[in-house]
């Protein structure tokens, strides 16, 4: 009987191990090489390869991010799937993918998965700030349509969260707004793991960039980020007049963001505001290359960012990484992730935001001492746990945890 039990034993060992190390992991990176969700595939690939070589993984890229992905680790696979995100077509077509690679797991850093795939996925999803935020406004379809398009998005996600055997969300404050709209869920699904920031934005000091070219003449103040409703930027328009009209402020307001309705409705409250040789758009003027932005925040007065809500809000944490003090929205999110290393102001107040930044400016103690307590917060922040958190949840999804 000894030995019955020892065999048994052993072979249940075996299996786990040749769970443990034998996965083929499928991971939809079909945003890589774009912004916002790109940037977290990018990180989270390069940091699980460097702490995986056991597992096989399988890297679904479109032509954009085939081209710049290049793997380190021989187990990572580059497969090209041209599959448009948010379409029908890759609830058919990238479905077929995935499925004809035989994965043990998939893993989708965002909500879109294809709903008819049958086996263990996993998901990070960055936030639900359209469940209070519309984008209608930049929207080129029929409303009728987009009103459709919006029910769709609803019925993904919420398939999403009840189908994914864990959800990685990047802040508390994420979890806190799923566990309130679905409130069925167990919170024991919903995985913390907050994110780093790009090594790619560390400045090449030996790069300079002539900011003329973009209108920038003066010193400035600079917002990096999209011109949706959320993130509040008529608001700041109208503090930096302020600034400019009651405090004497002197610079310019930098908005980079990517072209689009959003940023086209910004640029004509701009006009409106006759602020277009003060309030500068470079994106659109032309897309800004990461090391021009790298040089564009270097040589800033001030990153301010009064957004409504957020998911984890990186842009002040890439800020910080090099030294720029921030003034931003006292939102939940906020606080969680950057405590008291900046300085914040009521982002309805359009006169609480424009005094402080003023006292930012003005107080060089304050701004010194912002930026070292930047530095020291950035450092809080790392891809490489990010991806540990990642790998864990993958082994326990497959050791049926």
């Amino acid at each position: 009987m000894s030995l019955l039990k020892a065999y048994v034993k052993l072979t249940r060992y075996n299996c786990f191990y040749r769970i443990q190390i034998d996965m083929k992991i499928g991971i939809d990176a079909r945003f890589y090489g774009e912004a916002g969700p790109g940037r977290y595939v990018k990180n989270i690939i390069e940091h699980l390869e460097k702490l995986d070589k056991e597992n096989t993984y399988y890297i679904y890229l479109r032509k954009k991010g085939y081209s710049k992905y290049t793997t380190s680790n021989k187990n990572f696979i580059k497969i090209l799937a041209d599959v448009p995100w948010y379409s029908w077509y890759e609830q058919i077509v990238f479905l077929w993918y995935v499925l004809k690679s035989g994965l043990d797991l998939l893993y989708v850093p965002h909500f879109n998965i294809p709903v008819l795939y049958p086996f263990h996925i996993v998901t990070a999803i960055p936030d639900i700030i359209m469940h209070t935020y519309s984008t209608e406004k930049g929207t080129t379809l029929p409303k009728p349509y987009f009103k459709f398009k919006k029910l769709v998005y609803r019925v993904v996600l919420t398939w999403a969260l009840i189908k994914s055997k864990f959800v990685i969300v990047p802040s508390n404050d994420v979890k806190d707004d799923m566990l309130k709209h679905y409130p069925y869920l167990n919170d024991s699904k919903f995985i913390l793991a907050y994110e780093g920031v790009d090594p790619v934005f560390a400045l090449d000091e030996s790069s300079t960039v002539d900011l003329t070219k973009f209108g920038i003449y003066e010193k400035y103040l600079l917002y990096i980020s999209s011109m949706y409703e959320h993130k509040n930027v008529k608001r700041l328009i109208d503090a930096y007049d302020k600034l400019v009209n009651n405090y004497g402020y002197k610079g310019q307001l930098v908005l980079i963001g990517k072209k689009d309705k959003f940023s086209d409705d910004i640029q004509s409250y701009v006009e409106s505001r006759n602020l277009k040789s003060k309030v500068i758009m470079p994106g659109h003027i032309r897309y800004v290359e990461d090391h021009e932005l790298n040089f564009i925040r270097n040589n800033a007065d001030l990153y301010v960012f009064p957004s409504l809500k957020e998911g984890f809000s990186l842009t002040p944490l890439e800020a910080q990484y090099v030294g720029l003090p921030c003034v931003i929205s006292d939102i939940p999110c906020h606080r969680e992730v950057f405590g008291e290393s900046v300085q914040y102001f009521d982002p309805l107040s359009v006169d609480d935001m424009a005094a402080k930044i003023y006292e930012v400016l003005v107080d060089n103690n304050k701004w010194s001492r912002l930026r070292e307590l930047g530095y020291a917060q950035v450092k809080k922040y790392d891809w490489l746990k990010t991806a540990e958190i990642t790998l864990n949840v993958f082994r326990d999804v497959l050791q049926g945890k």
